[in-house]
């Protein structure tokens, strides 16, 4: 008995199943395209959030040491430098003023200043060298050079509201003054809200909260044991 061959499939059932391979191909190279590049659009957002965050954090940079000082104050044209104790309230106010000034400047692109800020515990040459006594003490820098600084809150605040937006316009306008802004910008923002009342009014003699560094008090009443 002889064996028929099975019939031989013609060349369109051929050209049927090379066209579904080549789809099933396509759909699976489709899938890993799409997976990838889904996977590569998270990172570029995970990134581009992280660099937001990290601008927004160099725009009031934390100095670590006295060598992070000294590079700050040299390496910028013009520099501000808020000298703090973390445990005191009133640098934590003044950080707030600072913080505040540095943030409006980087947003209207004005980058030919920069800001930052040191606990005094961790740059004790500095301190001492510069003659910071009292805290809070802003210093502002020109070329590594001392321009001018605020100590305390002196010659800024005038009333007990040491938080009030006076006391950050006071504190622009006299950075403007040394020449280490080249100009006000908070003047003409609207970014306060209107809570204080006759911030502007004349100067108390006051004596509140001076703290001397090294050990010493000077007038202290609002703050708490030496830090060192």
């Amino acid at each position: 008995m002889m064996v028929s061959p099975e019939p031989s499939r013609g060349e369109s059932d051929v050209e049927q199943d090379a066209d579904a391979l080549l789809a099933s191909l396509e759909e699976e190279d489709d899938s890993a395209y799409r997976e990838q590049r889904l996977q590569q659009l998270n990172a570029e957002a995970q990134q581009t959030q992280k660099g937001i965050l990290t601008s927004k954090k160099s725009v009031y940079v934390t100095l670590k040491s006295d060598d992070d000082a000294l590079r700050f104050t040299t390496e910028h044209e013009r520099a501000v430098v808020h000298f703090f104790h973390p445990e005191f309230a009133r640098c934590s106010t003044m950080d707030g003023h600072c913080e505040h000034i540095a943030t409006r400047y980087a947003e209207h692109g004005s980058g030919d200043v920069a800001f930052g800020r040191i606990d005094v515990k961790n740059a004790p040459f500095v301190v001492q060298k510069l003659g910071v006594r009292v805290l809070p003490c802003v210093i502002g820098f020109i070329k590594g050079v001392v321009a001018g600084r605020v100590t305390g809150f002196e010659g800024i605040s005038w009333t007990s509201n040491e938080a009030s937006k006076a006391v950050t316009l006071a504190l622009e306008e006299r950075l403007v003054e040394w020449a280490v802004l080249a100009k006000k910008f908070l003047e003409d923002v609207e970014d306060f809200d209107d809570d204080d009342d006759g911030d502007d009014s004349r100067p108390e003699n006051r004596s509140s909260g001076r703290r001397g560094i090294g050990g010493r008090k000077q007038r202290v009443t609002d703050e708490g044991d030496d830090w060192d």
